[in-house]
């Protein structure tokens, strides 16, 4: 277990402004349920509030599952997405990931993204749908593998990394492709879908980028820290990819 958990993820109880329809979901049950299923949490992350008590604010369990192997550089995780104060709704997202940063920012691969509303017993529903994911794995190994296989030419990489611009930005023209597909680690040095997949996924989410701003200035892009932008950004360029190769 974890030292020093945000104290929303220990609440005992909902805000006080919820209503009696509002269904709790403890957050410290998940973190419970989870470790009796083998799923250690290894990090949590609280978004800041605003104007808002950091209590019940919004906020992210990261868990791994030491039984699950790496494949090739990235691990098997479960990321849980939940707040007390009606900001968020419980959500779940499965995947492989290579990291998951201390601001709150995700990167790696999303399999599945599903929202838990706050009723009936919520900590179950997440629970099973985590033993599916458990379950699932080998699939999600082989898709990672077809990536890996999978070459794409200069011209292909630069047109994935202008699609995944418009995801992150609404424009594909803010920044070069070459600078999306900047080389932050030596694993990373091939053409293979899976690789272009990460180099493009770290630099659109880590920020620190050149470009040019709607007006024509230029402009540094800012890191992706928004927790549920975090979430739906990864699922989309998952979802991306997983085109690009049926496709291409």
């Amino acid at each position: 277990m974890l030292h020093n958990i945000p104290a929303a993820v220990l609440a005992a109880a909902p805000s006080p402004a919820m209503s009696d329809r509002y269904q709790f979901v403890s957050s410290q049950e998940i973190v419970s349920r989870f470790a009796e299923e083998g799923w250690t949490l290894e990090k949590a992350v609280t978004a800041a509030p605003r104007k808002r008590e950091p209590l019940y604010a919004k906020h992210m369990l990261d868990f791994r599952n030491q039984d699950l192997q790496e494949v090739n550089g990235a691990v098997p995780r479960i990321i849980v997405v939940n707040s007390h104060d009606g900001t968020s709704s419980a959500k779940v997202m499965s995947g492989v990931y290579r990291f998951v940063c201390s601001n709150g920012l995700i990167v790696g691969t999303t399999f599945t993204n599903e929202t838990v509303r706050h009723t009936g017993d919520a900590a179950a529903e997440l629970i099973h749908r985590m033993r599916e994911f458990a379950r699932n794995a080998e699939r999600t190994y082989q898709i990672i593998d077809s990536w890996s296989k999978k070459e794409l030419s200069r011209s292909q990489r630069h047109e994935f990394a202008r699609f995944a611009a418009h995801l992150r930005w609404g424009d594909a023209q803010r920044y070069q492709p070459e600078d999306l597909l900047m080389l932050r680690r030596a694993e990373d040095d091939r053409g293979d879908l899976w690789t272009t997949f990460n180099r493009v996924q770290e630099n659109t989410v880590r920020g620190g980028i050149e470009g040019l701003a709607r007006s024509g200035r230029a402009a540094t892009s800012r890191p992706l820290s928004d927790i549920s932008r975090s979430v739906q950004y990864n699922a989309q360029l998952w979802q991306l990819a997983e085109e690009v190769a049926e496709t291409w």
